[in-house]
């Protein structure tokens, strides 16, 4: 099958995962990005879209084009601002072609509710909320698919988490966004004595206090995966905009073995391999708590991690999204190792 998925070629991005995916499971797949040879950066591209219709019109009508010349079997468009015309436009010359729209983010980042006006065939996202919203109420062929993690990226460094811990050094770590609710669960830790270290770029309007714990720059690679299986805690505090929902970085850090307390929210029921109660939190002095009870007990932390570990790896990672998706809009998966995918359970 030939797939174009259109969005961020960042490595960390959903986009990249699903092209790395579709590859993996044997298709062909094109990663277009809609800055993609213009004389502009993404950053001005994005704000002359968003101001300026006749630009917002040609970006799309170019990157339409682009799709349409690779004769793509499936488009999967993540970018949540692109101008509706660009699926009516595809749906006039591809009129076979399902166009689909994969939506990683939480309520709060619908921009200005272009998807919602445009006519994709399937509506995905990882929000229950957005979905029963869209399908009960805009009448729209919505779907749930949570996100996952890549198993060939992020991968168990080939050491002893206890002595992954002490070469770290890393009581409680916290990495992505540093945005202004974040940063004010992180200060709270730092009051109640908690060493935090803190890995992202400072948004506005930021305390001097994360000054101290935050190193400026974002984890990525290999260091990203040795930080967080080395850390005695990854502390993942959601968006606040996550109604029900997770982000990416919940699947990750399970998967690659480290141990992870995070906001609870209804869908980790479906995803935890262990008790939800074990591993989150329900207000920040409930998450001080169980950090100093997990810091005091480091037997408890490896056997909890290597049982998400175990659970993560097998039913969470993004090929199985990938297989989800193709199954849900009704296209056949390839075979896998000689196994037929399309008849496997989907686990969420």
């Amino acid at each position: 099958m030939n797939v174009v998925i259109v969005g961020s070629r960042l490595i960390n991005s959903l986009e990249w995962q699903l092209y790395d995916s579709f590859r993996a499971l044997g298709h062909d797949a094109s990663l277009l990005d809609v800055a993609d040879g213009l004389p502009v950066s993404s950053k001005i591209n994005y704000w002359m879209s968003r101001f300026v219709e006749l630009y917002d019109r040609a970006i799309s009508r170019t990157i339409a084009d682009k799709i349409i010349r690779l004769r793509p079997d499936l488009v999967v468009i993540v970018y949540r601002h692109l101008h509706p015309m660009l699926v009516e436009y595809l749906k006039k010359r591809l009129p076979s072609v399902l166009v689909v729209q994969m939506n990683p983010d939480p309520l709060s980042n619908l921009e200005k509710q272009q998807i919602i006006a445009a006519d994709f065939d399937y509506y995905f996202s990882k929000e229950p909320y957005i979905v029963d919203t869209l399908r009960h109420k805009a009448g729209l062929n919505a779907h749930y698919l949570p996100e996952g993690f890549n198993h060939r990226l992020h991968q168990k460094p080939p050491v002893e988490k206890a002595v992954a811990e002490w070469l770290t050094g890393i009581d409680v770590l916290v990495f992505g966004n540093l945005y202004a609710y974040r940063a004010r669960m992180i200060e709270q830790l730092m009051r109640a004595g908690v060493k935090v270290t803190v890995y992202g770029i400072q948004g506005p309007y930021l305390r001097p206090e994360i000054n101290s714990v935050c190193q400026q720059r974002y984890l990525g690679g290999l260091e990203k995966s040795r930080l967080m299986y080395g850390a005695k805690i990854v502390f993942n505090n959601f968006h606040y905009a996550e109604i029900s929902s997770v982000n990416q970085k919940y699947f990750e850090i399970n998967g690659i073995g480290a141990f992870q307390l995070c906001d609870y929210k209804a869908t980790i029921e479906a995803h935890t391999g262990v008790p939800a109660e074990q591993v989150t939190y329900r207000t920040i002095d409930d998450a001080i708590d169980k950090i100093r009870y997990y810091l005091a007990r480091p037997a408890m932390r490896y056997a909890l991690a290597a049982q998400q570990y175990t659970h993560f790896q097998q039913h969470h990672t993004f090929d199985q999204r990938v297989q989800q998706l193709l199954q849900t809009i009704g296209l056949v998966p390839l075979f896998d190792s000689g196994n037929l995918l399309v008849d496997e359970e989907w686990n969420d």
